[in-house]
């Protein structure tokens, strides 16, 4: 399950990934975002990752040529995660990104909700 959703008065987006990603949720993840940072400014994510069992192929190759397009008109992402290789992987890209990238534990996703919104 893949889901984006900006709450209203929020300044920031949230991504939820529970299981195996479908094609159909990656299309629906996209065109809201889309619709986000078409607003104009930089938008702030948190990426809610609480089980990641994969995706369908059609979904897999979508995200890296959105997410890399994206990524410029993304300001700061906080990851929110109990798997270690993602916060690895999340802590390395962070060194070559030009988006603020933070990673918390999913005990601490209140902690990661503030940093947001203070950023």
């Amino acid at each position: 399950m893949l889901t984006y959703e900006r709450k209203p008065k929020s300044d920031y987006g949230e991504i939820v990934v529970d299981g195996k990603i479908s094609d159909e949720e990656m299309n629906s993840a996209i065109e809201k975002m889309k619709a986000d940072l078409e607003k104009g400014g930089k938008l702030k994510l948190l990426e809610d990752i609480r089980a990641f069992e994969g995706m369908e192929p059609a979904a897999f190759f979508k995200d890296p040529r959105f997410g890399i397009s994206m990524m410029k008109g993304v300001s700061h992402v906080a990851l929110v995660t109990d798997a270690q290789w993602l916060k690895v992987v999340a802590e390395t890209f962070s060194f070559v990104s030009p988006t603020q990238i933070k990673v918390f534990d999913r005990a601490r996703i209140d902690e990661a909700r503030t940093w947001l919104s203070a950023s």
